[in-house]
């Protein structure tokens, strides 16, 4: 059983995981580019393994009728995507305190990515 922690920039929002976590899935469309600057590197687990320890900062966007985006509304970190109609939420690999062993398992929407970078080889 894996455990995580995270946080925001300033540490207004704070959470941890418990359970299955997924290894790193990158999203490489345009959306994620422009809510995160780059493309997107994510965790994913069931939201019956996550909690939050701070909402201090805690705000939602509804980016879609699927899903809404969790961020901190004090520094601006981007740090969730929350499933709405699944049992899933994504966590910003970046927002984790410890990256030690991660690897991405999976590139999604690579035909988005932008020109200024290459793609892992078998992507």
């Amino acid at each position: 059983m894996q455990k995580i922690t995270g946080a925001c920039g300033c540490g207004a929002v704070s959470y941890e995981a418990q359970g299955e976590i997924t290894g790193v899935i990158s999203c490489h469309c345009k959306f994620c580019q422009r809510l995160h600057g780059n493309y997107n590197p994510m965790v994913m687990t069931e939201k019956a393994n996550f909690h939050f320890t701070n909402e201090t900062g805690l705000a939602w966007y509804a980016s879609s009728s699927e899903a809404r985006r969790g961020f901190c509304n004090l520094c601006g970190s981007a740090l969730f995507k929350e499933q709405l109609t699944g049992p899933n939420i994504l966590m910003a690999v970046g927002s984790l305190d410890d990256t030690t062993g991660w690897k991405n398992i999976k590139n999604v929407f690579t035909e988005e990515a932008g020109q200024y970078y290459l793609m892992p080889e078998g992507s």
